[in-house]
């Protein structure tokens, strides 16, 4: 075994004794230590990663599956819509577009109309929009020339179905979702128009079913990028342009099945979203979790794990100390408590440091400067010597403050205190932090002309750092300071409290004066 130093033999140990002389099973507890906890660490990680990575998963399969039953929901929509229009074109063709042919045809469509919920109404156009029959029964007249799919057909000789943007009904008005067909005549001039209107409410009913959280979202649009549903439901967004959104770009680059993270054009909210291009429409649905409802649950539990390792790690972190303790102090019990009586002067000093300090400028702090003046006025009295203070504080400070933040203003008096500490020279005076903006000085056997020749320094190296000050006429950062002087041999009575209203006084006439400038006196003859 080692033999221990006595204090005569070898004074106080230092730490790097104590390093030397550890054992190897001190290392090796060391390495066991560090790779437990980097083991933990590991772990920890591992465990939150993974964990995002499945909820990620899940929200993705979660919208996929929702998007497909929207797709189905709007397919057998639109199909059966397409269905009726063409069994519908089919008759008109057969029997003609004409008042006649209108009357026979209206049972019929009331009939259709009856049969499926979903169908908002169904009508016959002629060529001129004028109403010719529709499902809601005889003695219903209107014309629907002015709507797009109507001009659309006119001018076009497309035969198929097509699907236009949600308009308000003429006949009931709600929203209604068209779907029409154009209608020829035997020599395949335009004949007129049928249209079948879906109600969104039959959509609103099965987005609502859709758990999407607080913030999820679900709607379908054309493929050219007009929104047709959106929930939850907003009736002035209907007919919106969202090609330029991030989900229309992917379904443009990527194909007509997909999931990402994509920000919302209408809302700018993050959601994981998946969408589908349904096979014979020109509609795309989507449903979005945000990313926030997304990862909520995770962040708890994320955090758990976390405090969790903390708490396991602090454990381990005891249990370490303790035995770094039994190693490493088993020998050197008298070694350890003269560096741990070392270190505890050390920290006692630096703690006496601080309390003298004031902890933003780092200058003396008001308790310091009390207790300095008032040894210094006792020691003049008794040696019949000068006692100067220089008061001083920033010109329009509160004025910088309003204009440019209290973080600023904290700089700006960091800057300045610091100009004041390089200006005074000696290590007997003391610099310090009075009390807000205002600052100080105190300068032992130091008299009226050596007090203003320092005042005027520190006065000029403040305006020196060019510290911009748009609220003050120099435009830039200055200082207003007063100098004054006691002569306790020949004012016994003199106290610490004079001498600060003496400084005082003249920091205020300097800043009488028009500031940044130093006032000063002669003490009493």
């Amino acid at each position: 075994m080692h033999a221990v130093k006595t204090a005569a033999d070898a004074g106080p140990p230092q730490p790097d004794d104590l390093h030397s002389h550890k054992r190897p099973a001190l290392i090796w507890a060391s390495i066991a230590f560090f790779s437990m906890c980097a083991l933990l660490l590991g772990m920890t990680v591992w465990i939150v990663w993974s964990s995002h990575t499945v909820r990620l998963r899940e929200a993705g399969a979660t919208t996929e599956n929702m998007a497909r039953a929207l797709a189905s929901q709007a397919y057998m929509e639109l199909e059966v819509a397409d269905v009726m229009l063409e069994d519908i074109a089919e008759h008109v063709r057969n029997e003609g577009n004409n008042d006649h042919t209108g009357e026979r045809l209206e049972s019929h469509l009331v009939q259709l109309s009856r049969n499926i919920v979903e169908i908002a109404g169904i009508f016959i156009f002629d060529s001129h929009g004028d109403w010719l029959a529709t499902s809601a029964g005889t003695g219903q007249e209107g014309n629907n020339a002015d709507r797009d799919y109507f001009i659309y057909h006119k001018t076009h000789k497309q035969l198929g179905s097509r699907i236009s943007a949600p308009v308000l009904s003429k006949s009931t008005g709600k929203w209604v979702l068209p779907v029409s067909r154009r209608v020829e005549s035997a020599d395949g001039s335009f004949a007129g128009v049928v249209l079948v209107t879906l109600g969104l409410a039959s959509f609103e009913r099965i987005y609502d079913s859709l758990n999407l959280g607080n913030t999820g979202t679900a709607f379908f649009a054309l493929d050219d990028g007009t929104l047709i549903y959106r929930r939850p439901f907003q009736p002035e967004i209907i007919g919106m342009d969202i090609s330029s959104g991030a989900l229309l770009r992917a379904y443009r680059e990527k194909g007509p099945v997909g999931t990402a993270m994509m920000t919302a054009k209408v809302d700018e909210i993050e959601r994981l979203y998946s969408y589908r291009h349904l096979e014979r429409f020109p509609v795309i649905v989507a449903a979005g979790l945000s990313k926030e409802d997304i990862f909520a649950e995770w962040q708890r539990l994320s955090i758990q794990i976390v405090l969790a390792s903390l708490v396991a790690g602090a454990a381990l972190l005891y249990l370490f100390r303790k035995l770094m303790l039994q190693f490493a102090l088993r020998d050197r019990i008298e070694a350890s408590l003269r560096l741990a009586t070392a270190e505890l002067q050390h920290a006692n000093a630096d703690l006496a440091a601080r309390a003298s300090q004031d902890g933003l400028t780092g200058l003396a702090n008001r308790r310091c400067f009390d207790e300095k003046l008032a040894d210094e006025l006792h020691r003049a009295q008794r040696g019949g010597h000068d006692v100067s203070l220089i008061m001083m504080d920033v010109d329009f400070f509160k004025k910088f403050n309003d204009q440019y933040g209290h973080v600023a203003g904290d700089a700006c008096l960091q800057a300045v205190a610091g100009a004041v500490a390089r200006s005074v020279g000696r290590e007997e005076d003391l610099a310090a932090r009075y009390g807000g903006e205002e600052l100080a000085v105190i300068m032992p056997q130091t008299d009226a002309a050596g007090a203003l020749q320092v005042a005027e320094a520190i006065r000029m190296a403040v305006e020196a750092l060019q510290i911009a000050h748009a609220a003050s006429a120099n435009g830039v950062v200055t200082i207003s300071l007063g100098a004054a002087t006691l002569r306790p041999s020949q004012d016994r009575q003199a106290t610490s409290s004079d001498l600060i209203r003496q400084a005082d006084a003249l920091l205020y006439q300097s800043k009488n004066s028009g500031r940044n400038r130093v006032s000063s006196h002669m003490p009493h003859a």
